[in-house]
């Protein structure tokens, strides 16, 4: 056990299920905690000042627009994606999940059922698979760390057969993938109308 917190304090959880998680919460994991429909500067700004302390969200939307500067301040992040691929929607998918910006609702379907699965499949996966594929996540980029801000609570039930490392892995890099592509395919779509 003191094997498997060290490491996870390596991929910067120190206390693993430390946080608590009360049933209400816990049948939100994978549901939208937060909206905004940003439809223009005015409401990217309110955004960006409004969740610019969010832990997550500058790595998270940043981390898949390498169009955009890795050091733009938390509070313009919202204001930049903005001006990079225009109108859409901010979103918290889950209490602990990943901020997305999407540009339209099917889009943010999409991003929500990818995330939906992943949290599903990492719910029955033994801690040690969770932590195999968080590890495995980490080594691509410091922003996936979708499988640790979940072990931050006690979300998992009781370890069943379910999915191994390597699909959740698999199930987190398609959700950062779906991300990136539909950022890529929205910032080139208002680039070719700009």
């Amino acid at each position: 056990m003191a094997d498997l917190t060290a490491r996870w304090a390596a991929l910067g959880l120190p206390r693993p299920r430390s946080q608590p998680l009360p049933e209400g919460v816990r049948a939100r994991l994978a549901h939208l905690a937060d909206l905004r429909d940003i439809s223009g500067p005015s409401e990217a700004a309110r955004a960006g000042a409004e969740f610019a302390g969010e832990r997550w969200i500058r790595s998270d939307l940043l981390g898949m627009r390498p169009w955009l500067a890795s050091d733009i301040p938390a509070r313009e992040v919202v204001p930049a994606v903005l001006r990079a691929e225009w109108t859409g929607f901010l979103a918290l998918l889950g209490e602990h999940g990943p901020w997305v910006y999407a540009p339209d609702v099917r889009a943010l379907q999409e991003l929500s059922g990818a995330y939906a699965a992943l949290v599903t499949a990492a719910r029955s996966a033994p801690e040690a698979e969770v932590l195999l594929a968080a590890e495995r996540s980490f080594t691509r980029g410091a922003h996936r760390t979708l499988l640790v801000r979940l072990e931050a609570t006690p979300y998992r039930q009781t370890a069943r057969a379910g999915v191994d490392a390597a699909g959740l892995h698999d199930l987190e890099t398609a959700f950062w993938a779906l991300a990136g592509t539909q950022a890529a395919q929205a910032h080139a779509r208002w680039q070719a109308r700009r």
